[in-house]
């Protein structure tokens, strides 16, 4: 497992994010209130920067090659490709 540190609304959280589960997942089972809405990687509501080690989404039809050049990510469709540590940030 990797291990994840969130900065959401100014408050700092953790988590584990194993490797068969998406970011979201893995904020929402440890009780992290990480943004969502229709988890399929089409309303852009989990849009998060993910720095750290590799990843890549399942799907993503909001985000242009830029967001994703610059590090952001869909939670709901994030998969993990290393073992971190990863970073996440929901700055906007």
């Amino acid at each position: 497992m990797a291990h994840t540190s969130v900065e959401l609304d100014g408050t700092d959280y953790s988590c584990e994010w194993p490797a068969e589960t998406t970011l979201l997942q893995a904020m929402l089972d440890a009780g992290i209130p990480a943004p969502h809405s229709c988890t399929m990687g089409q309303c852009g509501a989990c849009q998060c920067t993910l720095e750290g080690g590799d990843s890549h989404m399942l799907n993503n039809d909001v985000l242009s090659d830029y967001d994703v050049e610059d590090d952001q990510r869909l939670a709901c469709q994030t998969m993990r490709d290393s073992e971190g540590p990863y970073e996440v940030s929901y700055l906007f």
